[in-house]
């Protein structure tokens, strides 16, 4: 019982002792009251990787009659020079990133499955098996990780790994963190999104702020 305590202890500690994913560097402005970066860094495979910011905007969405701000999304790209800031090329030309992050900075309190539930929505659009074994630690990642919590940023950073493999690393509002690891095309999928078909009028917007 002992021993099981202490590798509880310490899988706990694994979780919540990360640093933040993203270094933010550079001013790029406000949006909603939120400043925006103009590049930032994180950590592969413990090889430092650069990123730029390349696009950001705002997420509404609509409830009965009335549009509610919801969060304002940055897209950052290790090589922002093969991004295609295109309606249909945006998505694919991630398999040219080592890494890819979205930083969502919430202006409301979101709970935990309402996110997982937009999320799934947006997967589900994208054509994407929801069964899928690393879809599936994606999407309760998100409901586990809790509320996203109004004034903070929840970080969604993904990257591809030397042995051919990918991983998506989840950072709440709260600084947890889970990392979920898929076959060849994973962030891909989880970044569809985003990227991918929009789900509403309101991911459509931000969408096409981030392409703009």
């Amino acid at each position: 019982m002992k021993h099981f305590t202490t590798v509880m202890l310490g899988l706990v500690f694994s979780i919540n002792s990360y640093a933040a994913l993203l270094t933010n560097e550079g001013s790029k402005g406000k949006l909603e009251g939120v400043s925006l970066s103009s590049t930032s860094s994180a950590t592969v495979e413990g090889e430092a990787v650069k990123l730029s910011q390349i696009g950001a905007g705002l997420r509404s969405k609509k409830v009965a009659f009335m549009n509610f701000k919801v969060y304002v999304g940055e897209l950052f790209v290790s090589s922002p020079e093969k991004f295609k800031k295109s309606e249909s090329e945006a998505l694919a030309s991630l398999k040219e990133q080592k890494a890819v992050a979205v930083q969502l900075h919430f202006l409301r309190s979101v709970g935990g499955e309402d996110v997982q539930k937009s999320f799934k929505e947006a997967l589900k659009v994208n054509g994407v098996n929801l069964d899928d074994s690393s879809v599936k630690q994606f999407l309760d990642s998100v409901t586990k990780g809790g509320e996203a919590k109004e004034g903070k940023t929840l970080t969604i950073l993904g990257s591809k790994l030397k042995d051919g493999s990918e991983e998506v690393i989840y950072e709440t509002t709260s600084g947890n963190v889970s990392s979920i690891k898929g076959p060849a095309g994973f962030v891909q999928q989880i970044f569809s999104i985003w990227l991918g078909k929009p789900a509403d009028d309101g991911v459509g917007n931000l969408k096409a702020s981030i392409l703009k």
